[in-house]
């Protein structure tokens, strides 16, 4: 069980990469009162936790009635996530994250931020809703299994909303190199989970 949690926190923790999150979460928060801070900590996090929730819970549901086998997932989505890890090592997600940031500052109202883009796609992202679906497959049926297997999602969420309360103070302490190269280090993890799934997805397949 201990194993199960920590291989399901690593890997939602690098899809969401809280961390690489802190200076777009920054930009946000800039001149606001720390009332509206925890507004739009609470928000975007609760937001994005039910939408995880609803994945993790709903997923089989939903890849039944449309007919899709969830070896067919794990080759797409891995494929999925290779792309995005490709973006972390080059610091191509960062630039469209920034490129997200500017067009909902100037398009949306601060209240409709905490669900777009905070909550998605920034914390609930494609990746980390194709990880949850996955993990939720992956997992067994029991009850007990499922809930430790979601828990890590509900850390890494706390840990996100922790970062977006701080960003102010902590974006100052961690300078952009060192976000890079964890941001990296999180890609090159991220991709090496991402064949997993598409090895795993092909295997199960095609019966190898």
């Amino acid at each position: 069980m201990v194993n199960l949690f920590i291989e399901n926190f690593v890997i939602i923790f690098v899809a969401i990469d809280p961390i690489g999150l802190l200076p777009i979460f920054a930009n946000f928060t800039q001149g606001l009162s720390k009332r509206d801070i925890l507004k739009l900590t609470l928000r975007s996090s609760i937001t994005a936790f039910i939408v995880l929730l609803l994945f993790w819970v709903l997923g089989s549901a939903i890849l039944d009635f449309m007919g899709i086998h969830i070896h067919s997932l794990r080759i797409i989505g891995g494929l999925f996530l290779l792309i995005i890890a490709y973006q972390m090592v080059f610091e191509q997600r960062q630039e469209k994250r920034q490129d997200t940031v500017e067009k909902a500052m100037s398009d949306e109202a601060l209240t409709s931020l905490a669900t777009f883009p905070l909550a998605i796609p920034f914390i609930a992202g494609p990746g980390a809703i194709t990880i949850v679906m996955l993990l939720s497959e992956k997992g067994s049926s029991s009850l007990q299994e499922q809930v430790i297997g979601f828990s890590p999602v509900a850390v890494v969420i706390a840990l996100t909303a922790l970062s977006l309360w701080l960003s102010s103070k902590l974006v100052n302490l961690l300078p952009l190199s060192a976000i890079g190269i964890l941001q990296r280090t999180f890609g090159l993890l991220l991709g090496a989970l991402s064949v997993e799934f598409v090895i795993q997805g092909i295997r199960q397949a095609f019966s190898i």
